[in-house]
């Protein structure tokens, strides 16, 4: 296993423990599913609960992270870090897609002995479209073409 692979491992480990229902968001579910990117962080789609922010919080410590948020009831996510990993649990993926939505479509990545709950291809197009933020863009063209280079293949 890579570097990245053991932490992410270490991580999926941890949100099992704590028993946080969690969908891999982000470029980490991009690159596991083919697309040419690299990532800082690792993003976490989550329920917004009380119980659910209970449970980020034991995350966090169990994996010594500091937690920085902003104002918790106005805030659409929760960062946790430190020096080996930034993890963020984000609350809302645009407004088209709701938790169950992106499970329904997500597929299973096998991470060591772990089945990752990874979002689909193009729900994280989605949400990088709705999110229209300068950094997404070049990584929307990127996953464009891994959808149809993927798509092209299952033609034959």
């Amino acid at each position: 296993m890579s570097p990245d692979e053991i932490l992410l491992l270490k991580i999926l480990r941890e949100l099992k423990n704590v028993k946080l229902e969690t969908i891999l968001v982000g470029n980490v579910a991009c690159a596991l599913q083919g697309v040419p990117v690299m990532t800082q962080d690792i993003d976490f789609f989550v329920r917004d609960t009380s119980l659910n922010r209970k449970k980020i919080m034991q995350f966090a410590k169990n994996l010594k992270l500091s937690v920085l948020k902003p104002d918790e009831a106005l805030s659409d996510m929760i960062r946790t870090e430190n020096k080996e990993m930034v993890v963020d649990f984000v609350f809302r993926l645009g407004d088209k897609q709701s938790f169950e939505r992106v499970r329904a479509h997500s597929k299973r990545v096998k991470i060591g002995n772990i089945n990752a709950v990874v979002a689909s291809l193009e729900d994280v197009l989605l949400a990088k479209k709705e999110a229209d933020r300068p950094k997404d863009r070049v990584v929307i063209k990127l996953i464009e073409e891994t959808i149809r280079i993927r798509n092209e293949i299952k033609k034959g």
